[in-house]
This record gives structure tokens, sequence and C-alpha cells, in this order.
């Protein structure tokens, strides 16, 4: 009986050369629970990786957010100045127009041209 109950043990413990456990049964490998364990454990330290990356995105794509509004606030601010010279610069010829046309104006020759003095 002793060899038998010997034999038994033998093969219930698994054991490396010489008799020792193997090393995956000394750090607790042996058993579905660890390696359910570790990768639980990987599944979080990759969420942590994936969130960082996330984050350096939104905060990346939040000043580039930024900067578009503001060249897009400048933009604006010179269309409105343009359209105002555009305004002026019509304005100006309509009233030309407006003088040469219906109240008869030309422009004078450099002789006709006479410069009074207020002394």
């Amino acid at each position: 009986m002793n060899t038998a109950a010997g034999t038994r043990r033998r093969q219930a413990r698994p054991s490396g050369a010489h008799g020792r456990p193997s090393p995956w049964t000394w750090a607790g490998l042996g058993q579905a629970s660890t390696w359910a364990l570790l990768v639980l454990l990987l599944a979080i330290f990759l969420t942590g990786l994936v969130m960082v990356d996330v984050t350096q995105q939104h905060r990346q794509m939040s000043r580039e957010l930024q900067d578009l509004r503001e060249r897009v606030y400048l933009q604006e601010e010179e269309r409105g100045r343009l359209l105002l010279e555009i305004s002026t610069f019509g304005l100006a010829d309509r009233i030309e127009r407006v003088a040469r046309e219906e109240l008869r104006m030309r422009v004078p020759e450099p002789e006709e041209i006479v410069v009074v003095r207020n002394d």
C-alpha cells in the first residue's frame, strides 16, 4: 500500500526535476483563477495606456480647434475690413459718375486751378 499511495502522491503533486515544484506551480500559475487574474490585470494596464493616449489626442485636438477658431476670427475681421473698403471705393466711383453725368462737372485743367492762401 505504501507503494501505491506514494505513486498516487507523486502523480497528484506536480514536480520538476528531483521532486521540487516547478516554477509555475510555485508561483501559483497552475490554477485557472490565477490566469484569469493575470489577464484582467493586463487588460487594466492596456486600458490605462489607451486612456493616456486618448487624453493626449484630446488635448492636441483642443489646441488645434482653438487655433482654427482664432484663424476664423481674424479672417472674419479681414473680410469686414475688405467689404468696407469695397463699399468706400464704390462710393467714390459713384460720386464721380454722378458729378460728371448729372452735374456736368469735369476735372479742371492745370491752368484753371487757382490756389487761395489764407494768411
